[in-house]
């Protein structure tokens, strides 16, 4: 009987991992550049994060999307480190919190268009 129980369990728990993997939109994603990592959020985002450093193990990560055409709400954007002029003005637009610094700016390549995707941020854990 425990290992109809145990067999059921680990066939439930594959099963919510292949649903949680798919719902990411990680069989999609594009191969990552060089030293580049990935984030999906459940807002819709997913952010491919190039040129800035990973820290997810000393830092939770808030994605802030932007809305987009329903055919781009799936498509995984590239994120780039601002200028110093721009993140002041995303500062502004987003508001000043404790801790809080922007990470990335999205966008999304459509035939020679650049889209704005949203903005990825992160904050201290603690």
């Amino acid at each position: 009987m425990w290992k109809w129980l145990a067999g059921g369990a680990l066939v439930i728990g594959m099963g919510y991992i292949a649903y949680d993997y798919y719902r990411a939109g990680f069989h999609t994603r594009p191969e990552l550049p060089e030293g580049a990592f990935s984030i999906s959020f459940k807002s819709g985002l997913r952010a491919i994060l190039v040129d800035v450093p990973n820290e997810r193990a000393s830092r939770r990560y808030f994605g802030y999307p932007v809305e987009v055409p329903f055919y781009l709400e799936d498509v995984w954007s590239y994120c780039y480190q601002p200028p110093d002029s721009e993140r002041e003005q995303l500062r502004q637009q987003l508001g000043d919190r404790p801790g809080e610094r922007i990470e990335g700016v999205c966008e999304i390549d459509v035939d020679g268009d650049m889209v704005v995707r949203g903005v990825v941020t992160s904050v201290p854990k603690l």
